[in-house]
């Protein structure tokens, strides 16, 4: 399925300088861009500015850089304090071993995150792939909540919409993708088992999708195939009781196409998280 291996459109820039190392890293309230050398040899590019109650971290795409997202982190720095950073074997980050799994990346932000003193509560924001990512690390860390955008579906989510509409070499291209034929070589198949084994969600998440003729325009998916992507989405955001469904009529990087619709959603699960509203908050 195309829709797997789409990357994040190239060009954006990043708005703060960049130091060498993580010496003089004050996490609160600061904005800083820094390499942050962990201990044990990584090094984690890791930006992060504005202030507020909540911290969002954000995680891009298959192939992403932090860079990608400097429009969507100055719109957040308004009102939250607000991160991104270069997953290893990226950007400005270390090499780390392949295929990268579910732990190992987790690991990453939250000893990042941890060494420069950055503190929660956390929303996180993940796209396309990011969005599984994102989807991993709420089953592995506390976080106050998340939004996704285009995030493909877990492996068994995507095998069981999607699966029985395809051709065996269409079925034979998802399996490899899984198991780390895409761009960064990540184990799909080991996030997808981390994401299952925590089960539904327990905090406020919004699932938010392209409409079909972006969908099918950028990723060559169009009618049957769009129907299971929805399907596929629609069991991400409903399996528990506090998320929800969200299409937009945009193209695959809502953060660029559609920078409020992105920002407001991040804003209703801020205000669910706060007032413990939690659904009944995620208004349409």
């Amino acid at each position: 399925m195309k829709l797997r291996s789409v990357t994040i459109a190239l060009g954006l820039i990043a708005t703060f300088p960049f130091a060498a190392s993580s010496a003089g890293i004050a996490g609160a309230g600061r904005a800083f861009d820094h390499v942050v050398a962990l201990k044990d040899g990584r090094n984690i590019a890791l930006r992060c500015g504005g202030k507020g109650h909540f911290t969002v971290l954000l995680e891009t795409g298959d192939g992403g850089r932090r860079a990608h997202m400097a429009k969507l982190f100055a719109a957040l720095a308004e009102r939250y304090r607000v991160c991104d950073y270069d997953r290893r074997n990226m950007g400005r980050s270390s090499a780390a071993p392949l295929p990268r799994e579910a732990a190992d990346l987790a690991a990453d932000l939250s000893d990042a995150l941890s060494a420069a003193h950055v503190r929660g509560p956390y929303i996180l924001f993940g796209t396309s792939m990011g969005g599984l990512l994102v989807r991993s690390y709420a089953a592995m860390h506390p976080v106050a909540g998340f939004v996704t955008s285009n995030q493909p579906g877990t492996s068994g989510e995507w095998g069981r919409h999607a699966h029985p509409l395809e051709t065996p070499a269409q079925r034979a291209q998802d399996d490899a993708w899984a198991s780390g034929d895409n761009n960064e070589h990540i184990d799909v198949n080991d996030v997808s088992r981390t994401i299952d084994a925590a089960g539904p969600p327990t905090v406020p998440h919004i699932v938010m999708i392209s409409s079909e003729r972006y969908q099918c325009a950028a990723a060559g998916t169009c009618g049957p195939t769009y129907r299971a992507f929805v399907a596929a989405s629609r069991e991400a955001a409903l399996g528990g009781t506090e998320g929800r469904f969200r299409t937009i009529d945009g193209n695959h990087d809502l953060y660029v196409t559609n920078l409020q619709d992105v920002v407001r959603a991040i804003d209703q699960v801020a205000a669910a998280a706060s007032t413990g509203q939690r659904k009944s908050a995620l208004r349409p």
